[in-house]
This record gives C-alpha cells, structure tokens and sequence, in this order.
C-alpha cells in the first residue's frame, strides 16, 4: 500500500515565547513515502534530535528488513530539515541501520543571504561529507526534472535557478525545491521552506497543472510567506503543516493574522477538508 507519513518532529511540541525573536525557528520537517512495493523516499527528517524516532519511523516501514532509502531529498541546508541526514552520516552507528541509495538537493552556491553570506558554500561542502560517508549517489535535479520510483513520479518545478533573483531577500529558505510526487491515486506538493516568489515562479511556469490533493505548507506556516495564487491552483483538501504549538497559535492571533501571508495561508486552511499540524502527531495517509 502506498503511502505517506508525516513524522511529528520534537521542536513541534514547543509551547513558549513566539515572535520575531524567540521561538521563530522551532518545528522542523520530515516525510516518508513508501511506495507499493515498500520502497521508501524521505523529504527532509528533522532536527538532529528527532534522529532516534525518524530512524525508528523507517524501521519499522521497511517490512522487517533494514531500511533502505531510495531517495532521500533535502529541500534546503537548514537543521531543522537536515539534522537528521547528517546526524545519521557522522554516527557509525546509526549509518549502520539504514542505507541511503541517493541523495537529491541543489544549494546553489551563488546565493547571497540578507547579510551578504554565500551561506550555501558551507553547506555544500557538508554535503559532499555526507555523501562520502553514507556512500550514497548525489544529484541536483534541473528544472521540470521527473524520476520515477516504484511507478511513484517526482517532479521538481522549481529550484533557485537565477540567485539574481532572490540574492538578498533572506537565508537560503528561498533556495528550497519545489516538487510534487505523483501516486498511484493522489498528488503531492512539497514546497520545503518556500518564499513567495518562488511560488509566484511555479504559478507562471505551471499554470493550470498544479491541482493535487495534498499540500505541505511553505515554512511551516509561517505569516512569512504564503501566495494565494498558488494555493487556488494546487487546490488541496488535505494541508500538512509542519509547524510547532507556539507558531500555530501566533500565527492566527491579531500580532500575525492580518498580513498579506497569513490571509493567504487562511485561506489554503479554510479551503481544504482536513489539516494536520505536526504537534498533534506522526498521521499516515493513503496513496
């Protein structure tokens, strides 16, 4: 049986002080699919402290056997998305549970943050550790890449393909793929932790071709980001967010709620049938 699960990270449960200041970074990310024939891609993982559990959540959808990671896409070189995958490469450990065929990412190393870093050169370089360790395949998808899995199609829309564009705007969160993942009977769109000229970018380049039946809300829904546009076209009934207590609550109190993005991200709630917030626990859904 096909299937998705979204793993309910530790930060999810943060309950404290949340503004611009403090509290802002907690709740991390992590995603398995699992296919029909029981293979399994990961979408990111989580903060270094979540590595027990997602490593545990793999095991026990491998049917027995060790777990083996066809796929393993990181969105962005953030750690609370990719504390997992490096937890796991730097401990023998833990490597020894789990094999990982192939890493899929693109930090482009051209990309100024709003201070001026080339934050993604670090971050590369991290990764090419990663793959030495795990000895998995790297690869950068392009742009309207598809790779199959066990009849599961992953389709990348956007990667930051002109740094251009976005040098400047904030940290590498605008450097985050987009992608859906087509199932046997329903499709998924990832959108990491996409900005919203990202998003504006697939709406253009995909216009008409973006319905799918579930979403994953861009940072974590967060009042920083969200484009109504996009949300009509994807159209979803189930939104995932990936968020912690604390930025739920804020983001639908008077501080947060009347901004162009919340509005936006309103209505992708009002408009699906169901929504799922991590701190409220690892959900399966059927494929």
């Amino acid at each position: 049986m096909e299937k998705l699960i979204q793993y309910r990270t530790k930060e999810s449960l943060y309950d404290g002080p949340f503004n611009g200041k403090v509290g802002w970074h907690a709740a991390g990310m992590g995603y398995i699919i699992v296919t029909e024939n029981g293979k399994l891609i990961v979408i990111d993982g989580g903060c270094p402290n979540d590595t027990e559990d997602f490593l545990a959540l793999l095991e026990e959808n491998a049917g027995g056997k060790k777990p083996t990671v066809e796929l393993w896409i990181i969105t962005h070189p953030h750690g609370d998305h990719d504390g997992v995958l490096n937890t796991i490469a730097n401990d023998p450990d833990l490597l020894s549970r789990v094999e990982i065929k192939e890493i899929v990412y693109r930090f482009p190393n051209e990309f100024c943050d709003k201070n001026g870093n080339f934050v993604n050169i670090q971050s590369n370089e991290n990764m090419q550790n990663v793959l030495f360790l795990t000895g998995a395949k790297g690869h950068m998808p392009e742009l309207d890449e598809k790779i199959s899995v066990d009849g599961m199609e992953i389709h990348f829309l956007y990667h930051a393909y002109d740094c251009k564009l976005i040098n400047g705007i904030a940290n590498c969160n605008v450097c985050s793929l987009i992608f859906t993942v087509q199932a046997k009977n329903k499709k998924i769109m990832f959108t990491g932790d996409a900005y919203m000229r990202n998003m504006q970018v697939v709406a253009w380049l995909y216009k008409g071709k973006l319905k799918c039946n579930i979403l994953q809300m861009p940072h974590h829904a967060l009042c920083d980001t969200g484009l109504i546009e996009f949300y009509k076209e994807v159209n979803a009934d189930i939104v995932l967010e990936p968020t912690c207590i604390a930025g739920d609550r804020a983001m639908h109190s008077e501080l947060y709620c009347n901004t162009e993005y919340a509005r936006a991200n309103a209505w992708a709630e009002l408009n699906a049938k169901a929504v799922h917030k991590t701190f409220e626990g690892t959900v399966e859904f059927e494929l």
